[in-house]
């Protein structure tokens, strides 16, 4: 007979699986979703891989909407660490995983060796870092994502390092001491396409040859060091990594940027900073011509309220820089005054592409808040200014770029208060909650489930600004989970049912929330926060409250059908729903469920 601590024990694993197969489903954002490759390993010395001989072996990784096929199924997710269930062995393998979006392309992944397996969530769940533990406490894992969910390509990212240089370069292998571009000879630039990094290398110990890599992404990371992942886009030739990780530095004193790669495609083998590294290069900017002389004694400057860091855009005095990821082109302006002060919202400038491109034209500055700047460049340009380059016809009516300051010290609080109700256009039986966080009103949540308990999808935004335009009240956002802006605009119908929609990330002005629009119903009655209880944990409190949002959601009339999707795709459900059950069904099956498993490690006991 067995003991009765075995029996307590089994039985506690008989429930531990019941409750894997009773939880609520957990699935990945839809970001998080795509084909992927990371590195497995590399062959060959190092003397080979400098010969060009030899190469980085990479494997193809899956993400869908609920499992990792080589590491496991979604089990539960809290914040970043995702528990996963790997079920294709002789027992269950639970293992904590910490994923990070740190740019489109590129999925951090931390977690123990992958050797290591636990056979509870609970024994999972204390070995998941936090964002201080990420280095010392797991293994680093890159995933660089080669098509989306639907096997569309990836777009395009642009590239920090923006320009034309000189470079020099060296390889720090240890096979050698003497630098192999020792001279400044050798070029580097992004010309015509922003997105795409061309590299020339002349008068150096090898012979010359070029490389283009594309730009997969650039980051921030935990050690405050910026991040760059390449992809070298040669075919001709066995390499050893297709996929790069730089670090990357530029220095505004001086003019000069320094790059360091790693030697395969991990952010971490022979790579410590931007100045040492497996391979090293730094360029020089080449210079420019002075600017014309009418720019240079321009007696203006761009409003005060602009000043800063923005997306996109950097406002300092006279200067307006704009990295344009559609047309990947860097713009350089300058206004040229004569100053009209703060009031102005169409300034004349003079601008210059990161290819040289020149010319004068207008660029008008909308304010829309603290921690919002719409702005557009003007339709003509000439080689001289005249004044009808600042008039009406010259910028389109309703075609803006929306930027989100970056350096914010002023929060905007959202446009809800409390928590609303729906359900998705053109998605039968998927329901939405969208909820404010009393405590930080600039903070709202939205998650799409089955109408019931299982949640396919969160989100969690925080509010940058809001402002109304007619009867239509637009509000710009930041995903907290994966860093993106998104717009919504919004039309209130009565004190407890509002419209809304996605407005892109541009606040398109053809997005009309009444037509395919999704519509929300207050949960409580019209008393702020009654009732709301955001379904992510609340982020901390502020150390000051904050006011409530003047603005609210206005009514509109009815404007004519159009067909552009009105709601983004979400994360789909992945598995057949089961018959739904009524609460006491459900559990009497449960209970039944697990009395049997019992019985049966009970019976083999015997």
């Amino acid at each position: 007979m067995p003991r009765l601590g075995d029996l307590l024990r089994l039985s506690a694993l008989a429930l531990f699986g019941l409750i894997q197969s009773c939880t609520a489903g957990c699935y990945f954002p839809a970001e998080l979703q795509g084909q992927f490759v990371m590195q497995l390993q590399f062959q060959g010395t190092q003397a080979l891989a400098q010969a060009g001989i030899g190469h980085v072996q990479y494997s193809q990784v899956n993400i869908s909407s609920d499992n990792i096929p080589i590491w496991g199924r979604c089990h539960r997710r809290i914040g970043n660490n995702v528990i996963l269930l790997d079920s294709s062995g002789s027992a269950n393998c639970t293992r904590c995983f910490h994923l990070k979006l740190v740019a489109r392309n590129v999925l951090q992944v931390h977690t123990e060796e992958l050797s290591k397996c636990y056979t509870t969530e609970e024994a999972a769940m204390r070995t998941c870092p936090d964002e201080t533990t990420l280095k010392t406490r797991s293994k680093e894992i890159l995933l660089y994502k080669t098509k989306e969910l639907d096997g569309e390509e990836v777009l395009k990212e642009y590239c920090p390092v923006s320009g034309r240089f000189t470079f020099t370069y060296n390889v720090n292998d240890g096979l050698e001491n003497k630098q192999e571009c020792p001279t400044p000879d050798s070029e580097l630039d992004n010309c015509p396409a922003g997105n795409a990094m061309n590299v020339r290398f002349r008068g150096c110990s090898f012979e010359n040859h070029n490389i283009t890599f594309e730009c997969l992404g650039h980051w921030t990371g935990t050690d405050n060091q910026r991040y760059l992942a390449l992809l070298d886009t040669r075919v001709d030739a066995v390499r050893r990594a297709q996929y790069r990780c730089a670090m990357y530095r530029e220095d505004e004193a001086t003019g000069m940027t320094y790059i360091a790669f790693s030697s395969d495609s991990t952010c971490s083998t022979d790579l410590h900073s931007a100045t040492q590294g497996y391979e090293t290069l730094t360029l020089r900017k080449v210079p420019t011509a002075p600017w014309p002389r009418r720019v240079e004694t321009a007696a203006c400057r761009f409003p005060s309220w602009a000043q800063g860091r923005w997306e996109h855009v950097t406002v300092g005095h006279n200067s307006l820089t704009y990295r344009d990821h559609a047309e990947l082109k860097t713009f350089s302006l300058r206004c040229i005054g004569p100053d009209q002060g703060e009031s102005s919202e169409r300034v004349p400038v003079y601008y210059r592409t990161q290819c040289g491109h020149e010319k004068y034209t207008c660029v008008w500055l909308k304010h829309h808040g603290s921690n919002v700047l719409e702005f557009q460049i003007g339709l003509q340009e000439s080689d001289r200014f005249n004044n009808s380059l600042c008039s009406l016809s010259n910028f389109r009516e309703k075609i803006w770029v929306t930027q989100g300051r970056t350096d914010r010290v002023q929060e905007s609080p959202c446009p809800i208060t409390g928590e609303y109700n729906g359900l998705i256009p053109d998605a039968d039986g998927l329901c939405a909650k969208l909820s404010s966080d009393c405590a930080n009103p600039d903070v709202m949540y939205y998650t799409v489930s089955d109408c019931g308990d299982e949640v396919y999808e969160e989100r969690q935004y925080r509010c940058l600004g809001q402002w109304q335009e007619g009867k239509l009240l637009y509000t710009y956002t930041q995903r907290k989970d994966v860093g993106t802006y998104e717009c919504f605009v919004g039309s209130k119908i009565s004190p407890t049912e509002i419209y809304i929609k996605e407005a892109g990330e541009h606040c398109e002005r053809d997005a009309n929330p009444l037509e395919r629009g999704m519509l929300l119903h207050r949960k409580g009655g019209t008393d702020a926060c009654v009732g709301s209880v955001p379904v992510p944990p609340p982020a901390p409190s502020s150390p000051t409250p904050r006011p409530r949002p003047t603005t609210q959601w206005s009514v509109t009339r009815r404007p004519v059908e159009t067909h552009t999707k009105p709601w983004k795709p979400i994360t789909a459900p992945p598995r057949p729903k089961l018959p739904v059950q009524s609460t006491a069904s459900a559990l009497q099956s449960s209970a039944l469920c697990f009395l049997s498993c019992i019985l049966i490690i009970l019976l083999k006991q015997l």
